[in-house]
């Protein structure tokens, strides 16, 4: 087996998040399962790594304000930089591009459960009345 989850694996759980309402960790888990080929080593390194990630990503000022981000240089290595103390202008622009991005997707989803939420509360229609569809 690969390290890849098989596609129709992957096409199965996709289904069921698409027609469930809800899907637990654990049920997404069980399917995973039978295809997931185990490496130690592997694994050990991965964990390290996203405590690392994670160690970094909690740096903050005396504000309580995130100041440590992660991008990637123009030779593909991912680095991270102290915005308070980082005169790399390249790296700024890199995470200003992300923190933008994030932002917008949130945004963006925020506005799908605000109209669900208006949607349940019979707030808005939930069917088109021209065309009798959602």
């Amino acid at each position: 087996m690969s390290k890849a989850l098989d596609k129709r694996a992957k096409a199965v759980i996709m289904m069921l998040m698409e027609d469930l309402g809800e899907l637990t960790t654990e049920a997404v888990m069980d399917l995973i399962r039978p295809h997931y080929m185990f490496d130690p080593r592997v694994a050990r390194e991965r964990e390290i790594r996203r405590k690392a990630h994670r160690i970094m990503a909690q740096f903050k000022d005396e504000k309580g304000t995130r100041t440590c981000y992660n991008f990637t240089d123009t030779t593909g290595l991912s680095k991270y930089i102290n915005v308070d103390k980082t005169s790399d202008v390249d790296a700024l622009k890199s995470v200003d591009a992300q923190l933008r991005n994030k932002y917008l997707g949130l945004r963006q989803g925020r506005k799908k459960v605000t109209a669900r939420l208006l949607e349940l509360a019979g707030q808005i229609a939930i069917f088109d009345e021209d065309e009798g569809v959602m």
